[in-house]
């Protein structure tokens, strides 16, 4: 189980994880983020193809808008 500390590190690198509500993971190509049972970002990209991202800007919980800063951050968005 993974903590903030870490998750800012893994979210970086794009390294699946899970932590208690936040958790990511590699499916078809894209990298997928959850907070809780949402969907909250997602990114694709490689060697050579582009990095592109999105995070969902609606609101949510603290704990959610907190992911999603974290996410930002990470991700220097």
């Amino acid at each position: 189980m993974d903590n903030y500390k870490t998750i800012e590190t893994k979210l970086r690198n794009l390294e699946s994880f899970r932590g208690n509500s936040l958790s990511a993971n590699w499916s078809m190509g894209e990298y997928l983020v959850w907070s809780y049972n949402t969907e909250i970002a997602s990114a694709k990209g490689g060697k050579f193809t582009p990095f592109t991202s999105w995070v969902d800007s609606s609101k949510y919980s603290v704990t959610t808008s907190r992911h999603q800063n974290l996410i930002r951050r990470a991700w220097g968005l």
